[in-house]
C-alpha cells in the first residue's frame, strides 16, 4: 500500500498574470441578500497599517471570471476616508479586486449574493486590507505554453498572453500578482483546434512580496471536511479507501502517471470523448480530509486503474459499451454513475436512458423514465424464458426504484450492484437500497439511450468497501464521498 503525504493547508492557489489583486486577513465570503432593485455593498479600504486607502479602485467580477475575454461587472473608487459602495448587484457567487493607485499592493475577497426579493438594504463587508504583491517565475514547459497562448487565473483579473521574449527565456516572469490563494486557472490555446480553453486546476499558494517558482505541473487533489462528513456519520471516521478522484491537467506525455511527494506512483484512466483532452480519473489508495499534491510523470508501464472500467466525459446517443461480449461485472461488483439533466426529449423510444436486457444475462436492469415524468427508474428484471427465439419481451420486471430527479435540474446518478443487493444514491445521498433473490452474475453489454449523460462512469470497489458481515455503511460513506469529489 502506498502512503501519501496530506498537506494541511488552508486552501489551494492557482497560477497569476499581469494585473493585481490581494488577500485581505478577513477574505472570508460575505453572504448578500438580493433585493427587488439589487443589493449594495459597502465597506472600507485600509493598508497594513490599518490606514485608509484613498482613491483604491474596487472590481467586483464573477466568481468565473476570465479576464481575457470579459470585463468587471461593476466598479467603484474610494473616497477619502477609504469607503466604497455598489449598488444594484443580482444573485450570484462573485468576487472584489481592489488594487491601490500605485499597483503595488491589492486585495481579494469572495461574496455571494442569494436571492431573496426583501425591502432594499445596504450589506457591509469586512474591511479590505491591501498587502504587498507577490510575484510569478513561470517555466512555458510546464503547462507547455506557446507564442500567443494566454493563461488567466479564473475568477481574477489576472492574465497573460505569451510574447516572443517569453518563447525565447523558455519562461515568463509576472509581476502584480495578489497574496492569495486560487483554485483554477484558464489555459487559452491558440494552437489547438479543437479546444477553446481548458480550465485546469492547480495548486500555487502567493505569499505577499514573495515570487512563486512554477516549472512543472502540480495536481492538487483537495478532501474538505464537508467532503467526508458523511462518512464520519456511517463509519464514525474520515479515512476511505480507494477513492476515485477526478483529475484534470494538459499534457503531451503519452503514458502520464501522477507522483507524490514520497515518490509514489498513481495511474492515470483517460476520460473518452472529452473535447478539452484533458480529464482523467485517478484512485488514491487510502483518502482523508486535507490537500494530496502530485506531479505528472512519464512511464513506459502505465496502465489505467483496475477499479476504473470505462469513463466518458460524455455519452454518444445510441452507444453500446462492450468488453469481450459478455464481460464479468468485475467478479460480480459493478458501478455505474453519470450526471443527468432532464432534456426535450420526448418520444416513446427516448425513454430509456440505459439497458442491460441481452441475451447473455438471466438477471439484468434498466434505467428509465417512470410513470411521472420527473422519475428516473432503475427497474431490475429476470429472464424468464430461454431459447433461440429469446427477445427482451422475456425479461419480467421484478423491482423499481424510482427517484424525481428529471426535474431540469443537474444531479449525479449512482447505481451500485453486488451479486443481490443493489444500492441507489442521488447527489450522494443513498436514496434506496434492495435484496434479490436472484444475483447478478455476469452484466452483458451496456446499450445506451439518445440522452446525453455527463461524466459517465463504470467502476468496481473492493470487497473492504461493500458489503461486510457488518453492514454496508462503508459504501454508503463511499459514495457520498465520491460524489462530493467530483462536484
Amino acid at each position: 500500500m502506498m502512503n501519501f503525504k496530506t498537506l494541511n493547508f488552508a486552501g489551494i492557489f492557482t497560477l497569476a498574470t499581469t494585473l493585481f489583486t490581494a488577500c485581505s486577513d478577513e477574505n472570508h465570503a460575505g453572504v448578500l441578500t438580493e433585493t427587488e432593485s439589487g443589493t449594495t455593498i459597502a465597506s472600507i479600504v485600509k493598508d497594513e497599517k490599518g490606514n485608509p486607502v484613498a482613491s483604491a479602485k474596487v472590481n467586483l467580477i464573477s466568481a468565473t471570471h476570465i479576464a481575457a475575454r470579459m470585463a468587471p461587472i461593476k466598479t467603484a473608487t474610494t473616497d477619502d476616508a477609504g469607503k466604497y459602495s455598489i449598488d444594484n448587484i443580482s444573485a450570484g457567487e462573485y468576487a472584489l479586486q481592489i488594487s491601490n493607485t500605485e499597483h503595488t499592493q491589492s486585495a481579494y475577497q469572495t461574496l455571494t449574493v442569494e436571492e431573496n426579493k426583501t425591502e432594499m438594504q445596504t450589506l457591509n463587508l469586512p474591511e479590505a486590507k491591501l498587502e504587498e504583491n507577490a510575484s510569478l517565475e513561470l517555466k512555458l514547459s510546464a503547462y507547455e505554453l506557446d507564442l500567443g497562448d494566454t493563461l488567466c487565473i479564473t475568477g481574477t483579473l489576472n492574465c497573460i498572453a505569451v510574447q516572443n521574449k517569453d518563447v525565447k527565456a523558455g519562461s515568463v516572469t509576472i509581476d502584480e500578482i495578489p497574496p492569495m490563494e486560487f483554485t483554477k486557472i484558464t489555459l487559452i490555446k491558440t494552437s489547438d483546434e479543437d479546444t477553446d480553453s481548458i480550465t485546469q486546476d492547480v495548486l500555487w499558494d502567493f505569499t505577499p512580496g514573495k515570487k512563486l517558482e512554477v516549472s512543472e505541473i502540480r495536481i492538487p487533489v483537495i478532501v474538505s471536511q464537508d467532503a467526508l462528513s458523511t462518512a464520519k456519520y456511517w463509519i464514525d471516521k474520515t479515512e476511505l479507501d480507494s477513492m476515485i478522484v477526478p483529475v484534470s491537467f494538459k499534457t503531451s506525455i503519452k503514458n502520464p502517471v501522477l507522483l507524490d511527494d514520497n515518490g509514489d506512483t498513481l495511474a492515470l484512466y483517460k476520460v473518452e470523448n472529452d473535447p478539452s483532452n484533458s480529464k482523467y480519473l485517478t484512485v488514491i489508495p487510502k483518502i482523508d480530509v486535507g490537500t494530496y499534491t502530485f506531479t505528472v510523470a512519464p512511464s513506459e508501464s502505465a496502465i489505467q486503474p483496475m477499479q476504473i472500467h470505462k469513463a466518458f466525459s460524455e455519452t454518444t446517443p445510441g452507444m453500446s459499451i462492450i468488453k469481450n461480449e459478455s464481460w464479468k461485472a468485475f467478479g460480480s461488483i459493478l458501478g455505474i454513475s453519470f450526471w443527468i439533466t432532464k432534456d426535450s426529449l420526448t418520444s416513446a423510444k427516448d425513454s430509456i436512458y440505459l439497458d442491460t436486457r441481452q441475451d447473455e444475462s438471466d438477471v439484468a436492469f434498466s434505467i428509465k423514465v417512470g410513470q411521472k415524468p420527473n422519475q428516473l427508474c432503475a427497474e431490475i428484471y429476470k429472464r424468464t424464458s430461454e431459447g433461440e427465439d429469446d427477445t427482451l419481451n422475456h425479461y419480467t420486471l421484478k423491482d423499481s426504484s424510482c427517484q424525481e430527479v428529471l426535474d431540469g435540474e443537474r444531479h449525479h446518478y449512482s447505481i451500485f450492484i453486488q451479486s443481490h443487493h443493489v444500492v441507489i444514491a442521488i447527489d450522494g445521498r443513498i436514496t434506496d437500497t434492495k435484496d434479490f433473490s436472484d444475483q447478478f452474475q455476469s452484466i452483458p453489454p451496456i446499450t445506451l439511450g439518445n440522452h446525453i449523460l455527463e461524466n459517465f462512469v463504470i467502476y468496481t470497489l473492493g470487497e473492504d468497501i461493500t458489503q461486510t458481515s457488518e453492514s454496508w455503511n462503508k459504501l454508503h460513506a463511499w459514495l457520498s464521498a465520491y460524489y462530493a469529489l467530483q462536484k
